[in-house]
């Protein structure tokens, strides 16, 4: 393999994982900003993309979240203190 395509596999890569970084742990309204201008850009590709960024967390399958109360537990016990024998 040469090494023009060695070394541009590699800038490949690179780049790609440099805009998914940027994509996940940048702010969500630049992540929105990007859905619309793609959705308005080129809506034959990317007419299916939710405005929101939903796609994670609570309520991301739109099922609602689990309960967060739990059934009633069992009392916990108290710690025992385990204390010297005074010696006479």
């Amino acid at each position: 393999m040469s090494t023009v395509l060695a070394n541009s596999i590699v800038v490949i890569a690179i780049v790609v994982a440099a805009c998914y970084a940027v994509w996940r742990l940048g702010p969500r309204t630049m992540r929105d900003a990007l859905r619309m201008r793609l959705r308005t850009a080129l809506p034959s590709v990317f007419g299916n993309l939710k405005v929101g960024s939903t796609s994670g967390g609570c309520d991301g399958c739109g099922d609602g979240c689990a309960s967060t109360t739990k059934a009633s537990e069992a009392p916990k016990e108290h710690a025992v203190i385990w204390r010297k024998k005074v010696t006479r």
